[in-house]
């Protein structure tokens, strides 16, 4: 009974990690569709790069 109960906490302690997980990319997602791609500014094109990293920006789906 015992490992039960240690075996639904592990559950819902994954699910909390992918729940976020998932929201993040969601945000990154949004953020990339919203914004154009900067092409001068360095700090935010590195900042930008991340947020697309997050958002599994890939191939053809990148602005240009």
């Amino acid at each position: 009974m015992f490992r039960i109960k240690e075996t639904i906490d592990l559950m819902m302690a994954i699910s909390k990690y992918i729940e976020t997980a998932l929201a993040i990319h969601a945000a990154a997602s949004a953020i990339t569709a919203l914004t154009p791609t900067p092409k001068d500014d360095t700090i935010v094109r590195r900042i930008y790069k991340v947020i697309e990293t997050l958002a599994l920006v890939i191939g053809k789906a990148k602005m240009r």
